[in-house]
């Protein structure tokens, strides 16, 4: 959670919301529940976005704002650090948007079932 920054915290958030409204929709199969789960993804993806733009643009403000950072020989090892401590955020919350439609996919072949037959 370290390597990602302040944005993990929410992409962790909106994701276990989303997986709970899944795991909700696949023990209780209902077609209004779809909707909520589908906005609740979206929200979780914006929030992977958000954090992986905001570890982008922190590295690109501390990386140049050390000195240390800016003047070694280095630096391409530092930035190629600091990009992948980025990217834990889509790590993160793809593997929980992963596991929401996978859910998802349980409550739907249990709703098929349940539909009548025309």
């Amino acid at each position: 959670m370290r390597a990602g920054g302040v944005g993990m915290w929410f992409v962790l958030l909106f994701g276990l919301i989303s997986l709970g409204a899944a795991l909700r929709f696949a023990l209780s199969p209902d077609p209004r529940r779809v909707d909520a789960v589908r906005d609740l993804t979206r929200a979780t993806l914006f929030s992977v976005a958000a954090a992986v733009v905001s570890g982008f643009a922190a590295v690109g403000s501390k990386v140049p704002a050390n000195p240390e950072w800016a003047m070694s020989p280095k630096i391409h090892l530092i930035v190629m650090e600091g990009i992948s401590e980025s990217l834990a955020g889509g790590i993160l919350g793809f593997c929980l948007l992963s596991l929401t439609w996978m859910v998802m996919a349980v409550g739907h072949r249990r709703l098929g079932r349940e539909l009548p037959v025309s």
